[in-house]
């Protein structure tokens, strides 16, 4: 799960975070209700659960400068459908798989055009909203917008973990999504941190999810961090090997057959960060900047 390529050395995106970003976040889609008619963003879950897993990430947010090519891009990829949030506000999409929601996207206006304000953040469970802000703050993190109870959604808050890399924190109104025996196609299947720092980074988020770590053997004398919680892996944590690449929290989905998915992407002037290796021949992955410049992994799982 979430492994990457080792040896590649192929450049094209810098995750500096431009806090202005969470900003627009907070004020279009996520804290709108400063806004003469809130928009009510659905729940993470359709149905109501009495489910807590604490640790995955449950929810994801596309935050672009192009909402109507990068729609197009991912209906045309994975079968998705964007509808507008509210009939009213064609700002804020709804992302459904097979008409249920996975996610949000809302377009923002680049606050500065040598970086790039396009990115995923993904959504945490955690027990305690507050209990896990006041965690990050003791531990070097940054809460960047305090814990909100939003109609729909829950608890939420939004982090920087000590390295900077955006994350958010939520408490689900209706539980959290049930886990599934095998990995939905072009659904998402979790969550990879990159850092500079493997060993500390999951001291600190350990601290939030309670993480059993598993280190995986990836060859050449490196290992990976694989983050379990009850027993199920909930994410996964890469070392950054090149210079000019930032920590960040990378998605996942998982696909059919990864090559097919990449030959698509070629029409809409998205770019190929990573190309499969050839470490994981039977779950090959890749890494992509969709148009507007948003990473986000893929993992080829076949039944």
């Amino acid at each position: 799960m979430l492994y990457i390529r080792k040896d590649s050395r192929e450049r094209g995106f810098q995750s500096r975070l431009c806090l202005s970003l969470i900003l627009v976040l907070f004020l279009s889609i996520i804290l709108s209700s400063c806004a003469k008619k809130q928009i009510l963003v659905p729940p993470v879950t359709p149905d109501l659960t009495t489910e807590k897993h604490v640790g995955k990430f449950v929810w994801y947010d596309l935050i672009t400068h192009d909402l109507q090519s990068t729609s197009r891009f991912y209906e045309d990829l994975f079968g998705w459908s964007f509808v507008n949030t509210s009939p009213d506000d064609n700002s804020v999409r709804t992302i459904l798989r097979q008409g249920v929601p996975i996610g949000n996207a809302a377009q923002v206006k680049p606050e500065n055009k040598d970086i790039n304000e396009s990115r995923w953040i993904g959504y945490m469970s955690v027990e305690d909203v507050y209990m896990a802000a006041a965690l990050i703050e003791l531990n070097k993190g940054t809460i960047y917008t305090k814990p909100k109870d939003l109609p729909n959604r829950g608890r939420i808050a939004i982090a920087l973990d000590p390295e900077g890399a955006v994350f958010a924190l939520i408490d689900a109104e209706n539980g959290d999504p049930p886990d599934l025996q095998t990995p939905q196609k072009n659904n998402w299947i979790g969550s990879e941190l990159w850092t500079t720092d493997p060993k500390g980074s999951f001291l600190f988020y350990s601290l939030l999810a309670r993480y059993e770590l598993e280190l995986v053997d990836i060859g050449a004398d490196q290992k990976y961090h694989l983050l379990n919680r009850d027993g199920k892996p909930r994410a996964g944590i890469a070392k950054i090997l090149w210079d000019d690449v930032k920590p960040n929290w990378i998605p996942y989905l998982a696909v059919e057959d990864v090559m097919a998915v990449l030959q698509k992407t070629e029409k809409y002037g998205s770019q190929v960060l990573i190309h499969p290796g050839t470490e994981y021949q039977e779950n090959p992955v890749a890494i992509i900047a969709d148009p507007s410049g948003a990473v986000f992994g893929i993992q080829q799982m076949r039944d």
